[in-house]
């Protein structure tokens, strides 16, 4: 197997014959007893992205802790421009030109875009009062830089969707002109068109001579994008794939060691063979203006019913919407198991058996300050109640019986949600919604940030719900997912079904096709 040593260069490339932007060498990390990061080395050159693969747990987010100056390593040393650095914060990690986009954001939702993007380097007018035109012009300049003009710069941030706040974070990582420029999952929220901006910006930022990470799931992007691709497994640095030699399966297999000889591959869903008396849930002229109107279908016990279609055309407010995540202006007709439900709280839609797994797994999912323990027994308190008191002992049961069932790595049950890796935060909000046994489950982009063995990991779970005859409604912004794992797929355009495909005619073209044009797929 072709794996270069560190000196590997892109021929021709920015940075060919320079001396390397950052040297990392030897930077390890330990959290309690739990080894994070082993002797790992990262050379950065100007002019190149370098991308980062591996599983969740493999020390990626280590690294990139340790780069930022969030964490501090234990050993090893690192280098900017040739000279020894140790950063006790992310402030000394910009000021030497080191700026990150983490996957969680970090913005002020009750802030400004214009605000987020240049807090703390605001322009001042005489040199006591902040230019509010200054700043908004400045912020105006960067998010144009990112193809995204219709962002407003006065707009609040926590108006904006996620998307939209993605770039704002981008934005203001680029605010700083950083010499390094950490991206870790930038495109996980972003919509096609958005992605295609971004990869421009990534490629302009390369040849004016930035070094830039980049961490993705999504291995067409690092195709696209990486001059060198590193493969982290279990906080070590295995290999690394040099200028045109980057192979799918070979990095698959070097991030996943054995496991990859035993992992479950992900395997074509074909049509649904049940009755239409399993209907389970029943949908009916739903309408929830301006966001989407006159949604209709049946699922049934044991079906997975895809919504795909280009993002921000509808899917994510109808999930959030039969969860009963919005109060006003829902109309239409739901059943489920025959009886009506219109939800305005989402105690409304778990008392009629619906689970919602959604993709902001931060705000939205977790409690990132509870324990893993706190986070899986809060949807079940109320059976492990013996007498007044919860059972310790039960709860402890269930609780290790959903680690071991979906692999979270984790030093105990009783660590924060908040300390693990984005994929095993996830694999716990699942495991909360499991303790439950819902006939109803619906999973909003669940693998967003999530490595390919974790994503097979909650396929395989979402499989195990359907031969179970659970009904699972399924959305992703990877239009890739829906024929490895749907029976049947309704495309949305504009908030509305542009028609639906089943089995083997769910492919990407067909998918694609009705995103942008009539329906021309429609099934019988």
């Amino acid at each position: 197997m072709p794996i270069a040593a560190d000196g590997a260069r892109r021929a021709g490339g920015a940075g060919a014959a320079a001396a390397p932007t950052l040297a990392a060498t030897g930077l390890s990390k330990r959290f309690g007893g739990v080894v994070a990061l082993r002797r790992a080395d990262l050379a950065l050159y100007p002019g190149e992205v370098h991308a980062l693969l591996g599983a969740n747990g493999a020390g990626k987010s280590t690294l990139v802790k340790l780069l930022a100056g969030i964490e501090q390593p234990d050993d090893g040393t690192i280098e900017v421009g040739g000279a020894a650095m140790r950063f006790a914060s992310p402030h000394a990690a910009l000021a030497a030109g080191i700026a990150t986009v983490h996957q969680e954001l970090s913005l002020f939702p009750s802030l400004s875009v214009a605000e987020n993007i240049l807090i703390g380097q605001e322009p001042l007018r005489g040199g006591h009062w902040i230019d509010a035109a200054a700043m908004r012009e400045r912020a105006r300049v960067l998010l144009a830089m990112l193809g995204a003009t219709d962002i407003d710069p006065d707009a609040t941030v926590g108006d904006l969707p996620l998307a939209q706040a993605q770039l704002v974070e981008i934005a203001k990582a680029l605010s700083t002109d950083p010499r390094v420029l950490i991206l870790d999952e930038p495109t996980s929220a972003l919509s096609i068109a958005e992605v295609e901006h971004l990869i421009t910006v990534i490629e302009r930022l390369r040849d004016r001579g930035t070094a830039i990470v980049l961490i993705s799931h999504r291995l067409g992007e690092i195709e696209r994008l990486a001059d060198r691709v590193s493969i982290l497994r279990s906080g070590e640095k295995v290999g690394e794939f040099p200028p045109g030699d980057f192979s799918r399966d070979r990095a698959l297999a070097l991030m996943l060691g054995e496991a990859w000889q035993e992992r479950q591959t992900a395997r074509p869903a074909e049509a649904f063979a049940g009755r239409a008396d399993d209907t389970i849930l029943h949908v009916s002229g739903l309408t929830l203006a301006p966001h989407f109107a006159d949604i209709g279908f049946d699922l049934r016990r044991g079906e997975v019913l895809g919504l795909a279609g280009l993002e921000g055309q509808g899917q994510k407010e109808f999930l959030f919407a039969l969860f009963g995540l919005f109060r006003r202006g829902l109309e239409g007709v739901i059943e489920i198991g025959g009886r009506r439900l219109l939800p305005r709280r989402p105690r409304d839609a778990i008392a009629a058996g619906i689970a919602l797994i959604p993709d902001d797994r931060k705000t939205l999912g977790g409690f990132l300050g509870l324990s893993i323990a706190e986070n899986i027994a809060i949807t079940v308190l109320g059976s492990l109640r013996r007498r007044l008191l919860i059972s310790r002992r039960a709860e402890a049961d269930l609780v290790d019986d959903h680690i071991r069932r979906l692999g979270i790595k984790c030093a105990s049950r009783a660590v924060p949600l908040g300390s693990l890796s984005g994929g095993n935060q996830q694999k716990v909000v699942v495991a909360k919604w499991l303790a439950r046994r819902e006939p109803v489950y619906v999973f909003c982009d669940p693998t967003r940030g999530v490595d390919a063995g974790a994503r097979g990991e909650l396929f395989g779970v979402i499989r195990e719900l359907a031969a179970q005859g659970t009904a699972v409604l399924f959305y992703s912004t990877d239009i890739s997912e829906f024929s490895l794992l749907c029976n049947r797929v309704l495309v949305f355009r504009e908030g509305r079904v542009a028609g639906s495909l089943e089995g083997a005619s769910i492919t990407e073209q067909n998918i694609l096709d009705l995103s942008f044009h009539e329906a021309a797929h429609e099934a019988a």
